[in-house]
């Protein structure tokens, strides 16, 4: 009987093993790595935040109710303060992102017409009204295509923290059947490794708007180089950089157009200094990751640039989640 048992339960394992990878496949090819993140930030934010009221001596359902409460009083203080933030950056109350985009602007239109003085032109909208609309009513299809993409993206984010929602307020109790169990466990090792990630990736944004900070406010201003609104530069490196790498392209395509407003030696320099950042987070995010999970950073740095060769951008966010995940399974089954 005992016998039996334990063949049922090794092969639920396996059969758990099969589907968690085919569901984390499916999440690769089909998108779903906003959702799924947005799922397990608002599943962490709600534990973190129950597990600390308990430990004031309140009841496990009233922590639950309190938190699910507070973060959501959280999140519509959040979207209310974006919001109120976006409006004084438009309307030029808060900080100077009027500025910013018209500086943008000015360094785009410049470099668009030195190209066109040396013979190129890069596919856009450029000339007069007539040609604008004409490029516009030609490309219509693929802008609708790119809305819709963004509105899908959108979607996934907001199904996904629902779901994370609906996860937390389950009814507590032990699942009895086997496979059910073996699920549960590798989702909740996931978990494990994802608030691990999460951590690490705010520690990195920290890093990388540090070093922004000192490029920008010390080193160019030592050499006579002032790039305008650094500031303003240096607040968003760190709200993108909560974005794993993707953000941080986002920041350095702001630091590297208006540094070529200012002179083309500057935009050099930027770009330069950028490119080390950009690689250099590859080797945080190994190091800063690989210690919470106790990995070395070959084998996280490994993993992100496989992931980044076989999925893209997704791949490479995920990867560092996904390798804390597996080597977890792994180190509890005596493997390695």
């Amino acid at each position: 009987m005992t016998s039996k048992t334990e063949e049922t339960a090794a092969r639920c394992e396996r059969a758990s093993d099969l589907l968690a990878a085919a569901g984390l496949l499916c999440v690769l090819l089909f998108h779903l790595v906003p959702a799924l993140f947005a799922a397990f930030l608002a599943h962490m934010l709600l534990h973190g935040v129950a597990r600390r009221l308990r430990g004031r001596r309140v009841s496990h359902g009233v922590a639950r109710a309190l938190a699910a409460s507070l973060l959501g009083l959280a999140a519509a203080g959040i979207v209310a303060g974006a919001a109120l933030l976006l409006h004084g950056f438009v309307r030029g109350r808060l900080g100077d992102l009027p500025g910013l985009l018209a500086s943008v602007g000015v360094t785009l239109r410049k470099l668009l017409a030195s190209l066109e003085g040396l013979g190129l032109s890069l596919p856009g909208p450029s000339g007069d009204e007539a040609a604008k609309t004409e490029w516009l009513a030609k490309h219509a299809a693929e802008l609708r295509h790119a809305g819709v993409i963004g509105l899908r993206g959108l979607v996934h984010v907001l199904v996904g923290a629902v779901v994370g929602v609906l996860v937390f307020f389950r009814a507590p109790g032990n699942v009895e059947a086997p496979l059910g169990a073996a699920l549960v466990r590798r989702i909740a090792r996931f978990d494990v490794a994802f608030r691990s990630v999460a951590k690490a990736q705010i520690e990195i944004s920290a890093v990388n708007t540090a070093l922004t900070a000192l490029y920008l406010l010390l080193a160019l201003p030592l050499f006579g180089v002032h790039v305008p609104l650094a500031g303003t530069l240096v607040a968003l490196t760190f709200i993108c950089g909560l974005l794993p790498i993707i953000g941080n392209l986002i920041s350095n395509a702001f630091v590297v157009l208006l540094s070529l407003g200012v002179s083309p030696w500057a935009a050099v320099s930027s770009v330069v200094f950028l490119v080390v950042i950009h690689k250099l987070e590859y080797f945080l995010n190994a190091k800063i990751v690989g210690a919470r999970i106790g990995a070395a950073v070959w084998e996280t740095l490994a993993a992100m640039m496989l992931f980044d060769a076989v999925f893209g951008v997704p791949g490479l966010i995920l990867a560092p989640v996904v390798y804390a995940w597996t080597k977890a399974e792994l180190v509890d089954r005596g493997l390695v």
